[in-house]
């Protein structure tokens, strides 16, 4: 169940910036979301418009996304470190 992946240039930016380690963990994880969005899914949360946001957590960061299907596209909006 592939869908397109569109995501923002803040969050590849961001991920250019990390080292080596972290950014193959978060481009594999770019590959799961795009293969099963709703099975990387670690929990969710509400955007200001009440659209649905899916949180995948990458150790030590959190990638937020939305689902379109109807366009099967997966939308990763924002990429930042979580408070473990």
């Amino acid at each position: 169940m592939d869908y397109k992946l569109l995501i923002s240039i803040d969050v590849v930016e961001f991920v250019e910036r990390l080292p080596a380690r972290f950014r193959k963990a978060i481009r594999s994880s770019f590959t799961s979301i795009g293969e099963d969005p709703l099975g990387c899914s670690d929990t969710t949360d509400y955007d200001d418009s009440g659209r649905l946001i899916h949180v995948t957590l990458v150790g030590d960061f959190a990638l937020m996304y939305w689902v379109d299907d109807a366009d099967r596209h997966v939308k990763i909006l924002d990429i930042h470190a979580t408070d473990r």
